[in-house]
């Protein structure tokens, strides 16, 4: 349905001077608009790639010949490929980084259980159900203790890896995976900002959408987490095609089947990314910015559609946690080393405890900078956001909203980004080991979205800003983990 913008006044609502938003017509694609042929729609986006490819290799260089260290997905490939959960091969030996494992062993009695050694010394065995076993120390040293090794990240990035590790087995290259999505995200990117101007939502010209495309790539922590293959950053990556391709299908409740399907590998891929699902259901109920009055069966229709995928990944992956650890809502990062992680054993995985910690590396976390080299210390705790990319303080210079439509969707943007980011503020990391604050890539998309929507002229100075934060960025891809010099543990001085 087409959808007028109302301007918001004393004596009521007026229409749009921009008319009928054509971006919010399901019935008309990129490529019908006049003039504009087939090649002219996908120069653009396939430029795009392209550079986006050159550049990030670039900056990889020395690593591209190379698996990454941590290629937690490739095993878990492997493990699916064979029809089983559990790694068919232990980790390196001394890579302890991040890998789910516990004990399988019978005890004196006989009886078999699973779970990690709460406490060793005093003889504490907690299983996976909860259950406390003490055992003295006569009796430890007689046990056979079996070890089982799994990858708890979610296992969306390993699903699509599957196909390279059954032809290259361990040696699949995940730095070049993960190359590869970072680059497509450039015109995924593009696209969702042409839709959205196309119409007027944001009324940005194909320049200024350029630039909007260039600050998220390289403007950035996206262009330091681009390059380093890693689990955590692969996920990262792999999580932000996936909701670039729920943007695109979700917009105005357009193609529900792929939105559920996109949304559903996105959570399957980082959890918080099913807060996306608000925008669907906004667009789906409250057409225009107000609450949908007609056309309702339709309406059920659309939304059958959208929670079909998430229905049958989400109990999928409720069922791999159980057939795992024995719990439903158990991934694995309770027993991450083993369990020996003492602030998840004392405070759980998301806690008020570590609120302070976490605010503090996403917006107050400065360099400390001295007189002799290397003149720069960065904390592996990362920079504050507003280093990284000065160009985020433009997010609160907004134009007051005039249209009722615009109010409504800035103010779900912004639902949207607090529901993921409150998530990070109280998870157990801050993000260690990084550069700046890489769990806000998950959130990256629709910041870059609202400064789309902010109606405001992409000025010179704003440009500067986003030339910036290319440069700070581009030293972080250069340094980090590379130039240890530059980096140090502390996170605050005495």
């Amino acid at each position: 349905m087409v959808q007028r913008l109302e301007k918001i006044t004393a004596s009521g609502t007026h229409p749009s001077p921009y008319g009928e938003v054509a971006s919010l017509d399901p019935d008309r694609s990129l490529a019908d608009a006049p003039g504009l042929g087939f090649w002219r729609s996908i120069r653009t986006p396939l430029a795009l790639f392209f550079i986006g490819l050159v550049v990030f290799c670039l900056f990889t260089f020395d690593r591209l010949g190379r698996q990454s260290t941590d290629p937690h997905f490739i095993y878990l490939a492997d493990a699916f490929l064979h029809g089983q959960l559990e790694l068919t091969r232990h980790p390196p030996p001394g890579h302890d980084n991040d890998w789910a494992r516990y004990i399988e062993t019978e005890l004196p009695g006989g009886e078999v259980v699973r779970g990690v050694w709460y406490d060793r010394e005093a003889g504490k065995f907690l299983t996976l159900s909860g259950e406390m076993y003490l055992v003295d120390q006569a009796d430890q040293r007689r046990l056979r203790e079996q070890r089982h090794y799994y990858v708890s990240f979610p296992p969306g990035p390993a699903v699509l890896m599957m196909p390279g590790v059954a032809i290259w087995g361990y040696g699949f290259n995940d730095i070049w995976f993960t190359l590869f999505f970072a680059a497509l995200n450039l015109p995924l990117m593009y696209l969702v900002l042409r839709r959205i101007s196309r119409g007027g939502r944001s009324e940005r010209s194909h320049q200024e959408n350029l630039w909007l495309v260039f600050l998220f790539g390289f403007g950035t922590t996206y262009l330091w987490c681009s390059i380093l293959g890693q689990v955590w950053f692969t996920a990262l990556i792999v999580g932000i095609t996936f909701t670039l391709l729920y943007l695109l299908c979700a917009l105005d409740a357009r193609h529900p089947l792929l939105a559920g399907l996109f949304l559903a590998c996105g959570f399957a891929t980082r959890t918080p990314l099913i807060w996306s699902a608000l925008l669907f259901f906004a667009f789906l109920f409250f057409p225009g910015g107000r609450w949908r009055r007609s056309d309702w069966g339709r309406t059920l229709f659309k939304l059958a559609q959208f929670c079909l995928f998430p229905l049958v990944i989400g109990i999928a992956l409720l069922y791999m946690n159980h057939a795992r650890f024995e719990s439903w809502f158990e991934f694995g990062h309770r027993y991450l080393a083993e369990g020996r992680l003492t602030h998840i054993r004392d405070y759980g995985l998301f806690n008020y405890h570590f609120l302070g910690r976490n605010l503090a590396a996403a917006f107050a976390l400065v360099p400390r900078l001295q007189l002799h080299p290397p003149y720069v210390l960065i904390s592996r705790h990362g920079m504050s956001l507003f280093l990284t990319t000065p160009v985020w303080f433009y997010l609160f210079k907004n134009r007051p909203r005039l249209y009722r439509q615009d109010v409504f969707w800035f103010r779900l943007l912004w639902l949207v980004v607090f529901l993921m980011a409150v998530l990070h503020f109280f998870y157990q990391n801050t993000g260690w080991e990084q550069f700046g604050y890489r769990f806000s890539l998950d959130y990256t998309p629709y910041l870059i979205v609202l400064l789309a929507i902010g109606r405001y002229p992409l000025t010179v100075l704003f440009k500067v800003l986003v030339v910036v934060g290319f440069l700070v960025n581009a030293f972080g891809a250069v340094t980090f983990k590379r130039m240890g010099m530059f980096y140090t543990d502390w996170f605050f001085d005495p």
